[in-house]
């Protein structure tokens, strides 16, 4: 019993303690909420300017810097002497962190010497660290990275791969994408990848194209979003075959099947197999196979593959002063070279033999463009004597008359001795007529007589072998002048120009080579004169002149229609200055 109340006092004494316990908890901790609502209500925040606070104590730092004021480390590259703020480059850099967080020799000399870096980029680099600012020349971008990436300023390194990204273009991208890889710069890398895919045949044309490595060619054969026919990325991984064919071989091996054949024109397979070594080599077995399903499936020779395969339109524009290449079939623009000044002042008239675009000026100057490299530069060639002319292609010739004057004087271009030569004149002085190449001969058609001003429908022949003009027996069936002229390997075009009654026409007439007669097609949509034509694949496609420049249109000789395929939209066409190149 004593000891049951014992136990009873016990418990009593620890509730009243634990009590006493709660009341001084509460207590305190109600006298501390008051003295901290009296320190909140003693204190408010003042609102600065805390960022230009920091730029403010940097730009300071940086005049230190500038005239070695508390400087106690210097860098050294080269034949620059940077004293620079321990502390600052610590904090900025983590190269710099870990070297002078521990005794060693830079520690006890004041200095470090960076050497095998460029000093123009180790300079900007510490020029980033006081002031955030970055500025490099475009053939210092890779070295800078190199730089930045030694000294690990993430920040730097962060921002050149953004910029880079901005300024991706086809000249850039080669030296943008080695830069990504060298630093795995994801995002960078994809912005590269996305581009070549977009602008493949750009890519492909340019000089580097052939030093990429072997799996960065592998994605862009594989991939279903290049933008270039299968044919094109065949001709391509040809290229970039036999630039180092020991070491490449297996790889277009194994690539070349990849493609999907199906979408290759049957010409083209059966010239691959017929006369490309990398294919028949190892595919000898199948060979025979190969070209007999060909043969069952559709009459095609090798022989029917052209130069002509995978041609673009391409104008220029007087705007922006450079040419843009349009794919009819993708219905995608490309940007190219851009056009010298001493061409743009005079309007002109171009012609494409081989690589190169001819430009005759209207002063009689003339200059040459490769213009499936993107680097390359317009070149003066020898002048004719010739002025105002227009000028066509043949045979690995140019051929030139006078175009805006009266006159009968027609000259040839020989590029292997960069030479033109006086030929027989024509028998007829006219002027703006049309000059086109077929059957081996110069075709002039039409113009307008110096005696009456008035339109002719007549057709003078040259032919380069007798070195003769003769009259065309046929005449055509509506005489015109500033009208264009355009043909395939069996007949010629002429469109538009002005009438007898100097009206603008939309009439089209067919000379054909078999029957050499004259034929009334269906009209263009649109009446133009001064204005430029040319043939892709089977197809017509005329561009510019003086009445309807924006519209692009094109005739289908299988269905006898023609249809406008695009307009061409904030651009100034020099009318006579489209012409089609292959890619």
């Amino acid at each position: 019993m004593q000891q049951a109340l014992l136990i009873i006092v016990f418990l009593m004494f620890n509730v009243k303690v634990s009590l006493l316990i709660l009341v001084g908890y509460s207590h305190i901790s109600s006298s501390l909420k008051k003295s901290n609502k009296v320190i909140s209500e003693m204190e408010e925040k003042i609102n600065t300017d805390s960022k230009e606070h920091a730029c403010e104590i940097l730009r300071q730092l940086n005049e230190y810097r500038k005239t070695g004021r508390h400087c106690d480390f210097m860098i050294k590259a080269g034949s620059e002497e940077l004293p620079v703020h321990k502390n600052i480059v610590s904090a900025s850099s983590d190269y710099f962190k870990a070297m002078l967080s521990h005794e060693n020799v830079e520690t006890k000399s004041g200095v470090v010497e960076i050497k095998e870096f460029d000093e123009v980029c180790v300079k900007k680099c510490v020029d980033f660290i006081y002031t955030g600012d970055a500025y490099v020349a475009k053939e210092k971008r890779e070295t800078l990275m190199d730089v930045a990436h030694m000294m690990q300023l993430q920040r730097l390194c962060d921002s050149i791969a953004i910029f880079l990204e901005d300024d991706l273009d086809p000249r850039s991208f080669f030296q943008t994408k080695k830069i990504a890889n060298r630093y795995n710069c994801k995002q960078l890398e994809e912005k590269c990848n996305q581009f070549a895919l977009q602008r493949f045949k750009e890519i492909a044309q340019s000089d580097g194209f052939m030093n990429l490595d072997e799996k960065f060619i592998s994605f862009l054969m594989e991939s279903k979003e290049t933008k270039a026919k299968e044919e094109v990325k065949c001709k391509m991984l040809l290229a970039w075959t036999k630039h180092d064919i020991d070491e490449r071989k297996e790889c277009f091996l194994s690539l070349v099947m990849k493609f999907q054949l199906t979408k290759m024109p049957l010409s083209y397979r059966r010239f691959l197999v017929e006369n490309e070594p990398l294919i028949f080599e190892s595919m000898q077995s199948i060979r025979s196979l190969t070209l007999s399903i060909l043969d069952s499936t559709e009459n095609i020779s090798s022989k029917d593959v052209k130069l002509t395969e995978n041609k673009q339109l391409v104008f220029c524009d007087q705007i922006s002063q450079s040419m843009h290449s349009y794919d009819v079939d993708d219905k995608t623009w490309t940007p190219m070279q851009t056009i010298d000044q001493a061409i743009m002042q005079n309007s002109y008239f171009a012609v494409v033999m081989e690589s190169y675009i001819y430009v005759i000026c209207t002063n009689g100057s003339f200059y040459r463009l490769e213009y499936a490299k993107s680097n390359a530069k317009w070149e003066q060639m020898a002048n004719p004597n010739l002025q105002n002319a227009c000028a066509v292609a043949l045979d690995g010739f140019v051929y030139g008359i006078e175009y805006g004057n009266y006159s009968n004087i027609m000259e040839r271009y020989d590029p292997s001795n960069n030479r033109w030569t006086r030929l027989t004149n024509k028998s007829l002085i006219l002027g703006v007529e049309s000059l086109v190449a077929a059957d081996g001969k110069v075709f002039c058609i039409a113009g307008k007589s110096k005696q009456q001003y008035q339109a002719t429908n007549q057709v003078e022949i040259y032919d380069p072998v007798t070195s003769t003009w003769s009259m065309d027996n046929r005449s055509l069936n509506e005489a015109r002048y500033q009208a264009s002229a355009t043909a395939t390997e069996e007949e010629i075009y002429v469109m538009g120009g002005y009438n007898v009654n100097r009206n603008t026409s939309n009439t089209v007439e067919l000379r054909s080579s078999v029957t050499k007669t004259w034929m009334i097609l269906k009209p263009m949509k649109s009446a133009r004169y001064d204005f430029n034509s040319c043939v892709i694949g089977d197809k017509v496609y005329v561009i510019g002149g003086n009445r309807d420049p924006a519209n692009i249109e094109e005739y289908d000789p299988e269905t006898k229609v023609w249809k406008i395929i695009e307009t061409i939209r904030g651009k100034n066409i020099i009318p006579l200055a489209t012409v089609a190149i292959s890619i």
